[in-house]
């Protein structure tokens, strides 16, 4: 999370450059920024996160930081939204980082994005880092709770949405293991781009 929400600061988008900053830095060293390569081994407290956040510059300790990657990291990762790279008038895009996309072609559609997410995939480890800066508390997680999340795809579903796919009984419908399907039926699946909840 960005210093401006920690501190309660009012925000736009520059929590988002603030996120590509750790999201470059976390595709190059597998771990977060503020949380170090030993964070598997030694759990860091949230509130250690926090403080780290606000306070402390990022560190690279990762043997693949080259250069240019440290520089972009660094400047969205100011603590300050002024002095961040996206927020001044500056166009992100022209950082030397970035000079190997032709950022004009891939808007425009003539080109493939080297990859794309999946709409309907958490990219996240565990339903506890999902969590992890979550406000809201009392929240128990159970082993049942734990089966739900590995085999409902949660993605970019809205939670209304998963409740009621649960209610209606849909959900246990489609992971029947007794359940048969016409092939005709899957191929107008794939065509019409839905997918099946497992």
């Amino acid at each position: 999370m960005a210093p401006e929400i920690l501190k309660d600061i009012p925000y736009r988008t520059s929590v988002d450059w603030w996120a590509l900053g750790c999201s470059i830095y976390e595709m190059v060293a597998a771990y977060t920024p503020f949380k170090g390569p030993d964070a598997k081994k030694e759990k860091v407290a949230k509130e250690e996160v926090q403080r780290r956040i606000c306070e402390e510059e990022v560190k690279y300790e990762h043997k693949n930081f080259v250069a240019s990657t440290k520089d972009v990291i660094n400047l969205f990762l100011k603590k300050k939204i002024e002095d961040r790279l996206g927020c001044k008038d500056d166009d992100p895009r022209k950082h030397e980082w970035f000079k190997s996309i032709n950022f004009a072609r891939l808007e425009a559609g003539v080109i493939d994005p080297p990859w794309v997410p999946k709409p309907n995939v958490v990219y996240a480890k565990d339903t506890g880092d999902i969590a992890e800066f979550s406000d809201i508390r009392g929240v128990e997680l159970d082993a049942k709770d734990d089966k739900f999340f590995k085999e409902f795809s949660t993605g970019a579903v809205p939670i209304a949405w998963q409740q009621e796919m649960i209610e209606s009984g849909l959900f246990d419908d489609l992971n029947d293991p007794n359940r048969k399907e016409s092939a005709a039926g899957l191929d107008d699946e794939k065509k019409s781009g839905t997918c099946t909840l497992l």
